[in-house]
């Protein structure tokens, strides 16, 4: 399947250019940078996540390379690849303040995430000199059509306020708002349920 020339979008079966974009696109993101400040924080958490959600064929790229999205279907579930080499990894880019963080993100990740068949959405970013210009909605409203012609709601977690508007602009809700830790930035869960097909 190739989604090029007909919604603006590729797959990706590799992770390195999807990995290359959300990095730089997450360059300002609260909770990335509350975890660690180390440079290559965000390169090895995506290159170590990326490999779940790739078999999924839902791992999409903008046709000119401006952003990412990287998803996961309905039927399979949120899965971390906890292995001793990529903790290992993980350990040298967060430090140990940072790699405590880490885990508590994640086990509240996997804590909060919905049981019922969904589709989620892992990440989502734009190039920071193209964000404003379509590029998250063109990437958005591709999975979005799939959920509404299978009648099956959507999740994410979104880390940052001004991207509140956006999410609720695709049809998603708040449902909970919750803090890995105490002084963590603040993380908006949000649901959307599929709209009538017309």
């Amino acid at each position: 399947m190739d989604d090029r020339g007909t919604t603006g979008i590729e797959v990706q079966h590799s992770a390195d250019r999807t990995v290359a974009i959300l990095d730089r696109a997450f360059h300002d993101d609260p909770v990335m940078n509350w975890i660690s400040s180390h440079p290559d924080f965000r390169r090895t958490f995506f290159s170590i996540t990326l490999p779940v959600f790739l078999p999924d064929g839902l791992t999409y790229i903008e046709e000119q390379g401006r952003g990412a999205a990287v998803w996961l279907g309905p039927q399979h579930k949120l899965d971390w690849p906890v292995t001793a080499g990529n903790l290992r990894k993980m350990y040298k880019v967060c430090g140990i303040p940072g790699f405590f963080r880490f885990g508590l993100s994640g086990f509240a990740t996997a804590k909060f995430h919905p049981g019922e068949p969904h589709y989620y959405l892992f990440l989502i970013g734009a190039l920071p000199q193209y964000k404003g210009q379509g590029v998250g909605s063109t990437l958005m409203s591709h999975v979005l059509r799939r959920c509404d012609d299978e009648n099956l709601p959507a999740y994410l977690e979104n880390s940052k306020r001004e991207n509140l508007a956006f999410y609720q602009g695709h049809g998603f809700e708040v449902v909970d708002k919750i803090r890995f830790a105490r002084k963590a930035p603040p993380v908006w869960l949000m649901w959307r349920e599929p709209r009538p097909v017309t």
